[in-house]
């Protein structure tokens, strides 16, 4: 007990005189002065807003990264958002209001010409520099921070240069004009996101640049009139901006548990068959979890969907929507290597050929889009482990995450199995395979099952011969009918060969 009380005087001696060093020579008034300043609403902060909103946008519709930074050289919104920040420290409403003030005029103002740029340009598709921003992440939070933190310190030491690379690390504008092309093209989901990307970085400037302002001995006065009211008001307005930071901050912690607890599963459920995630994505609204796998796997487990939604439901508590899709490939690894690189254009359409490549796990000897009739036509490498089940999977699964696009996967040319007439599942298969070939094919019909005995009253219908070639008719397939096919034992069987 007696060596207590001299540790913690010993401590906070320490303490207090590493903050007096640290606060040494800073000019408090001087500082604070030009902080608000810098912070204010005049006719250079409306046109470097204007500059920079026309540059963000264009560069996210361009997807060019260059341009993008390019905007965020030129915005002026860092100035306001750390003038925020030190009247929160300083308790000075008006400042506060003043910076606030400032604040939603960039806002407004940015986004009217996001807005317009958008409605005039011919570029509507949204890039991967536009979808980058559309939720906020745990990096961004820690981005945003940093950023408020470098800001204010080079503030505070008289270091201007350091607000320039916090603009572009904080990446104010961008977010700002991808809410304009979301509301410009009438995507709400893109403007949404985008939106609570800036709120959220807004907020966590704001609070660092209060925190380093507070650290380097930025006191308020509340011995002026009504200053202590003064301080009741910046508090509630803290806690307000707080609210979403906190949102944010549950929805961040709450997706990696779920991103982890799907990894977890999906190797237990995959145990000893090779398997491999090549894409995962999670989304969280607080109420219910929406997961979507892709996984690559030696062997395929069909109750995997339900078991991964057991397992989820049972470890968040929550209800949970899984879609897993499994592709058998012989090398899983091979297909998460395979991933390729999108590439920047200003044209909309090779933009979404990118973003085509880009989602096909697998190497590619061609991916095709016509813009015009919104037609994908993808052809995978022999050499790329899928077989026809496991391409018909891949494009059921493009399909349903670009629903506005008619998606074609051609599978490599290989010899068909003989087709069990009875089972729907291989009658369908072998239709979908020589309409992607566009085939002319010789086809044997062997021993198969005539038609059931009609109702009285009723016509017999087509046999299950007769169906098939039906079917093949109906996905503009022509067929050439061959007697010479059929091996001995085949029973209710077509067998095909691919003409020369």
């Amino acid at each position: 007990m007696s060596d207590t009380a001299p540790r913690k005087r010993s401590t906070a001696g320490l303490t207090r005189l590493a903050l007096s060093r640290v606060r040494k020579g800073v000019a408090y008034d001087d500082i604070a002065q030009t902080v608000y300043d810098n912070g204010g609403l005049d006719s250079r902060y409306i046109t470097m807003t204007v500059m920079s909103a026309a540059i963000a946008v264009l560069g996210l519709m361009l997807n060019s990264p260059a341009v993008v930074i390019g905007a965020m050289l030129v915005s002026p919104m860092m100035g306001p958002i750390v003038a925020l920040g030190f009247s929160i420290a300083l308790l000075d409403l008006d400042e506060m209001q003043r910076a606030v003030k400032a604040i939603a005029v960039g806002v407004g103002v940015a986004l009217l010409v996001a807005i317009i740029l958008t409605a005039v340009s011919p570029l509507k598709e949204p890039t991967s520099e536009i979808l980058a921003r559309t939720r906020p992440n745990f990096f961004d939070l820690l981005i945003a921070v940093f950023s408020g933190l470098a800001g204010a310190y080079g503030v505070i030491r008289q270091r201007g240069d350091t607000v320039i690379g916090v603009a572009i690390a904080t990446a104010l504008m961008p977010p700002i004009a991808t809410v304009g092309f979301g509301l410009g093209t009438g995507d709400l989901h893109i403007a949404g996101g985008a939106f609570y990307l800036f709120l959220t970085n807004l907020v966590a400037i704001a609070l660092a640049a209060t925190l380093t302002a507070g650290l380097f001995g930025f006191r308020p006065k509340l011995a002026t009139a009504g200053g202590r009211w003064r301080g009741i008001a910046v508090v509630a307005v803290l806690l307000v901006m707080s609210a979403p930071l906190a949102l944010s901050l549950r929805a961040i912690a709450q997706e990696s548990r779920v991103s982890a607890e799907t990894r977890l599963a999906v190797g237990e459920i995959f145990k000893g068959a090779d398997s491999r995630i090549t894409q995962l994505e999670t989304r969280s609204d607080g109420e219910e979890v929406t997961v979507s796998v892709l996984v690559s796997t030696r062997e395929i487990v069909p109750t995997a969907q339900s078991q991964l939604t057991n397992w989820l439901e049972a470890a968040l508590h929550l209800p949970v929507q899984v879609t897993l899709d499994q592709i058998a490939v012989a090398d899983p690894e091979a297909s998460a290597r395979a991933l390729q690189a999108n590439q920047a254009t200003p044209d909309p359409a090779t933009q979404m050929r990118n973003r085509l490549i880009e989602a096909v796990p697998f190497e590619t000897e061609a991916v095709l889009y016509d813009g015009a009739q919104r037609v994908a036509v993808i052809q995978p490498r022999r050499n790329s482990g899928l077989d026809l089940r496991g391409t018909v999977a891949l494009e059921r699964g493009l399909s349903a995450r670009f629903p506005d696009v008619a998606i074609r996967v051609i599978p490599p040319l290989q010899r068909l199995e003989p087709v069990d007439l009875g089972d729907p599942a291989s009658r369908g298969l072998a239709v979908w395979a020589l309409a992607r070939w566009r085939a002319e094919p010789l086809i044997s019909i062997c021993s198969h099952e005539p038609a059931p005995d009609p109702a009285e009253g009723e016509e017999r219908g087509p046999d299950a011969g007769e169906s098939f070639l039906a079917e093949l008719t109906a996905a503009g397939v022509t067929a050439e009918s061959s007697s010479g096919l059929c091996q001995r034992g085949d029973s209710n069987r077509a067998r095909i060969a691919l003409a020369e």
